[in-house]
């Protein structure tokens, strides 16, 4: 695994090495694949796209791992793609830029978690049904931050509602330039990207500028944790898109409890109520899948593991904990074509900032 564990998204790396060791402390225990026990090596990136290329070819100049997990963020996955896909490497992982599904060119990666594209159709919806005909958008000028205000471009225009932008360097401390700009323009709403502090600094600015028109976080924006970190003025106006199976209430796979009973006992246990459950499925989650396929194919080698996730097809109930029986997100279903799960509008939902309970699931309104 390739993860930030002291850098900028360390907490995030966090919660996804602890879904992925309470996987392989499962699996192993099970017999491993094939009689084989699986072994974690940790790599830390520091989300840095540079490091983790340099990381990636020290590993590999020791041989081959049969499994890749590519960084914690887009910009970091998109620069080692192309070494992966080389060597022939499998790689699996939860980054979600667009460019991360193309099978012609990456045949060994795939996703387990929607594209950002996914999330693009729900904005768009409450956009024309609350009839705004301008839209800005504020977001980080990186690849990720790009790839993102991309995906909106296209749907809002054919929707017919003008985007305006700007873009700020990830590590500004003062996002007041770049709001005035786009207040100046008089849109109707904003769409906010980036993840941690510089979500909080365009949410101080915004509120600093008095500016309080009705405020969306993206997908990346969204999942930040907040709670205690802002104002109730600061956050006036402003919701977040949550997938609904990460909401508190929503129907859960039945075998989920006990899972996240093993989560609490980890290491990793703090990180529940900081980054919610999901993140820990997501590791959780995609190791079951590929032990569970390896173990159908008696093999581990990633170029005939790419063939057969290509024909798999998840069963109504997969013998892994899943994103829960409403059928609403599909994961592992995958085709030449396409190596990104499916999922509809309704899969995403805006909901008031909240904090975590101590399952990890999202609670709206609640911590302010």
């Amino acid at each position: 695994m390739s993860i930030d564990t002291s850098g900028p998204t360390a907490i995030l790396g966090g919660a996804l090495l602890g879904g992925a060791r309470t996987a392989i402390k499962d699996i192993n225990a099970k017999g491993g694949i094939n009689g084989r026990e699986i072994k974690l090596e940790v790599s830390n990136d520091q989300n840095n796209p540079t490091k983790a290329v340099s990381e990636l070819q020290r590993r590999l100049a020791k041989g081959k791992p049969d499994l890749v997990y590519p960084g914690g963020s887009s910009a970091v996955s998109m620069s080692m793609l192309p070494i992966l896909t080389r060597d022939k490497v499998l790689s699996v992982g939860a980054t979600s830029s667009i460019q991360l599904n193309d099978p012609k060119k990456f045949p060994y990666h795939f996703g387990v978690t929607p594209p950002s594209a996914a999330y693009v159709p729900t904005f768009v919806q409450l956009a024309k049904d609350k009839g705004y005909k301008k839209v800005a958008m504020i977001y980080s000028d990186d690849a990720t931050g790009q790839s993102s205000f991309k995906q909106y471009e296209g749907p809002l225009k054919q929707a017919g509602i003008e985007l305006v932008s700007a873009s700020y360097d990830a590590t500004a401390l003062d996002m007041t330039p770049q709001l005035q700009q786009l207040k100046a323009q008089n849109p109707q709403a904003l769409i906010v990207n980036g993840y941690g502090t510089a979500v909080l600094y365009v949410l101080r600015g915004r509120a600093q500028l008095g500016w309080t028109l009705p405020s969306y976080g993206d997908q990346l924006a969204s999942p930040s944790p907040i709670a205690g970190k802002v104002t109730a003025a600061q956050i006036k106006n402003y919701e977040v898109i949550m997938q609904t199976s990460s909401l508190a209430g929503d129907e859960q796979h039945p075998g989920l409890p006990k899972v996240i009973e093993s989560f609490k006992a980890s290491d990793a246990a703090k990180y529940l109520t900081q980054t919610g459950v999901a993140l820990f499925t997501t590791t959780y989650d995609l190791l079951q899948f590929v032990a569970h396929v390896a173990g159908q194919e008696k093999t581990t080698d990633g170029e005939k593991l790419a063939k057969a996730f290509e024909k798999f097809k998840t069963p109504a109930n997969p013998p892994w904990v899943g994103k829960g029986p409403k059928g609403e997100v599909t994961l592992y279903e995958y085709t030449p074509a396409d190596h990104f799960p499916k999922t509809s509008a309704t899969s995403f939902k805006y909901v008031q900032p909240g904090t975590y309970d101590a399952n990890g699931f999202y609670v709206p309104g609640k911590g302010y």
